[in-house]
């Protein structure tokens, strides 16, 4: 199983480019529970702020997936930022997670990719499309928070 598809928490650390402006440093959390009715589904609840600004408020977000096959997954995300519904799919192994999603008008795209470097460690990279141009990319390290 992908470390990100198992409950648990993740200190996030690692820098957004949004495109026509600086990059952002970012640092946050993200935890991913199941849900006791669906075990099959996964919530995962994001928060990042930027991290030269101790004050700034938080970028939440909450997307679920559901485990089609033993090696893909069905992904939703209600996004508040850009005020639309993002829907996908996705594949896994051990190592790598990769999410597609879009809005349902296909005017925003995005992919995900979550690659394991230890049951503790992952690495993030993805990029978010609008009206076929990039909006912004980010590269973030994850470090599991044992409780």
């Amino acid at each position: 199983m992908h470390p990100l598809l198992v409950p648990g928490a993740w200190l996030v650390e690692g820098d957004y480019f949004p495109t026509g402006r600086p990059a952002n440093r970012v640092k946050g959390v993200t935890e991913v529970h199941s849900s006791e009715q669906f075990p099959e589904t996964l919530r995962i609840e994001g928060e990042i702020r930027d991290a030269d600004e101790p004050t700034a408020r938080p970028v939440r977000s909450t997307f679920h997936v559901d485990f089609a096959t033993a090696r893909s997954i069905r992904f939703r995300m209600d996004s508040l930022p850009l005020g639309t519904v993002l829907v996908g799919d996705g594949h896994f192994d051990a190592h790598i997670l990769v999410f597609r999603y879009g809005s349902p008008d296909k005017r925003i795209l995005g992919v995900e990719t979550y690659v394991a470097c230890g049951p503790n460690e992952m690495r993030t990279s993805g990029v978010v499309i609008v009206d076929g141009a990039p909006a912004t990319a980010w590269l973030a390290r994850l470090e599991r928070v044992h409780r």
